[in-house]
């Protein structure tokens, strides 16, 4: 992969901590062969990166005939070359995909370590392809294995051309919660998106009609401490100090529509 994109895995897994002695390459071997045959079956390239070693275990063939190039783990190591997969990504949408690359790894990390395997990454952007033409393409991304501990360790990557190829500029951005549905939107912003729970959203909600704790414990069938808890914990998540500076947030975060 492109150095500079590798750096930045680096920096994002920086304290990982992996060991390889924890790792056993032959789950590894196992997913290609089940990935090179699900390759011939529909238009997805497919990919697996290595957060021990920051390179690309395995790459499908398809990547050839999609966008004239296949990228290895050599990449890294020349600098020169014009094919790689990175510098294919449109000018434009490459400085939105480094930063990014950066609130993805951010957010997974911010997760307890038994939900991080529960989300995929969704991102649309364009791509050159083989005859020279930018693409819109869906770019997904999801945990894979992780180590005895449950450090991530081998990350799914997928990449599938849009049947819409209308000439848009705007990057679709998010993430699926695969065990529950839910989708999170990444923010224009550099800040990392906050997560409520279903309970918190509620509270919110009734914060931005303007009921205080008592009516809210009320209106929730549940105890006044159990609704401040509640509270507090939007007003940590949000880092804002009380619920006017919170319903501002969520304004603008889009967690009140």
């Amino acid at each position: 992969m492109n150095q500079e994109v590798k750096d930045i895995l680096k920096e994002i897994y920086a304290e990982h901590k992996l060991n390889e002695k924890d790792l056993d390459y032959s789950i590894a071997e196992q997913h290609k062969a089940d990935l090179n045959r699900l390759s011939l079956l529909n238009n997805c390239c497919f990919f697996i990166v290595d957060l021990h070693k920051f390179e690309y275990l395995f790459t499908s063939d398809n990547f050839k005939s999609f966008f004239g190039y296949t990228p290895t783990k050599e990449d890294s190591k020349n600098l020169l070359n014009d094919s790689l997969l990175d510098s294919k990504i449109h000018p434009d949408d490459f400085i939105q995909y480094k930063k990014i690359q950066l609130k993805v790894g951010k957010f997974i990390l911010t997760q307890p370590k038994e939900e991080q395997i529960n989300y995929k990454h969704i991102l649309e952007l364009r791509v050159q392809n083989i005859q020279g033409q930018y693409i819109r393409v869906l770019w997904e991304r999801q945990a894979l294995e992780t180590d005895k501990a449950g450090n991530l360790w081998l990350m799914l990557g997928s990449i599938t051309i849009l049947p819409d190829q209308s000439n848009r500029s705007d990057l679709k951005n998010f993430f699926i919660n695969l065990k529950n549905g839910e989708r999170i939107d990444l923010s224009s912003s550099d800040e990392i998106p906050v997560k409520l729970s279903p309970r918190e959203k509620e509270v919110l909600q009734l914060i931005h009609q303007g009921l205080l704790s008592k009516e809210i414990a009320y209106k929730l069938s549940i105890s006044v401490n159990t609704a401040n808890i509640h509270r507090q914990n939007i007003l940590r998540k949000m880092k804002v100090d009380n619920s006017i500076e919170a319903i501002n947030y969520a304004k603008h975060a889009g967690l009140l529509d």
